[in-house]
């Protein structure tokens, strides 16, 4: 027994370590996404804050440039903007800016989105 303890205390330390020195999201890691050589593809504004749709060749993700308590987030559409799937509404909770994850585009249409805490409108990105 006190080996069996002791083998999985060596296995939950490994794992936890392995996810200590990771930084992809369960959604990233879901969607085979990272954020790596990105550019921005679209952008919009509301009360003094920007929005950005970023991209690499696989996958998008939403920025803001803010305040604490401002949201972004993105959105997926299967049917050219018809209908979509609102995908990892993120705040900034310190400093000025944040991200949503990564998620795999599939070959079809993205918008990021955002809101300023303070006020009630949304203001999104063109489809992309």
């Amino acid at each position: 027994m006190r080996a069996r303890k002791t083998l999985l205390g060596a296995l939950a330390a490994t794992g936890l370590t392995g996810a200590l020195l990771t930084t992809v999201t369960p959604a990233q890691a879901a969607e085979g996404c990272n954020t790596n050589n990105a550019r921005t593809v679209a952008s919009a504004s509301t009360h003094s804050r920007g929005i950005e749709l970023r991209y690499n060749g696989t996958c998008a993700w939403g920025r803001i440039f803010g305040s604490p308590g401002d949201l972004v987030w993105v959105d997926r559409s299967f049917d050219r903007g018809r209908t979509w799937t609102q995908l990892s509404v993120t705040k900034i909770n310190t400093g000025g800016s944040n991200h949503t994850d990564a998620f795999n585009n599939k070959g079809n249409l993205m918008r990021a989105c955002g809101k300023a805490s303070n006020y009630p409108d949304v203001a999104c990105t063109r489809w992309w």
